[in-house]
């Protein structure tokens, strides 16, 4: 009876030790995911307020270059970190690579689906690449995530000017 109780508590501890391991290296990687992306916010502004505004493209494109290398390595810590999706839609956008910016921005919608800016944004990319159908289909499930009578009205306004493009 003692040894069966003693194998109980022994099989628990494990348990839970396991738990707080798991628990702890999640937690490490999400900070490390933070700090990716948090480098490659630096690296964009950089670009974008810094060197661009200068004059300076080709520097930019340098610190771009970075800032997108941080964002992957944050995604490769944590494939579900928002602000790394964000970001790196942000910078693909910038540097008119639609395509990519499509794909970014549409992670940021699955990962927030209420977050009606990246609705926006994906939609935006989607008119860049003339693909207007898409870009009216996400803002019609842009919809279904808001109930504010003043965002569907603007909503309903974007989707008039796109058909008006078609």
């Amino acid at each position: 009876m003692i040894n069966q109780r003693l194998v109980t508590i022994t099989a628990v501890f494990c348990l839970i030790a396991s738990f707080i391991a798991g628990a702890a290296a999640q937690h490490e990687q999400s900070g490390r995911a933070s700090d990716h992306n948090r480098q490659g916010l630096q690296y964009f502004n950089e670009a974008f307020y810094k060197q661009l505004p200068k004059g300076k493209q080709q520097e930019a494109e340098q610190y771009f270059d970075l800032a997108a290398a941080e964002f992957k390595k944050a995604l490769a810590a944590n494939p579900k970190n928002v602000d790394a999706h964000r970001n790196l839609a942000r910078l693909y956008y910038v540097r008119k690579d639609f395509p990519q910016a499509i794909d970014a921005y549409r992670m940021v919608t699955i990962l927030e689906p209420r977050n009606i800016d990246a609705y926006l944004q994906l939609a935006l990319s989607y008119t860049r690449v003339e693909r207007f159908e898409e870009a009216v289909g996400v803002l019609e499930a842009a919809k279904t995530n808001t109930d504010d009578p003043e965002v569907l009205g603007k909503l309903n306004g974007y989707i008039r000017k796109i058909r008006e493009r078609e």
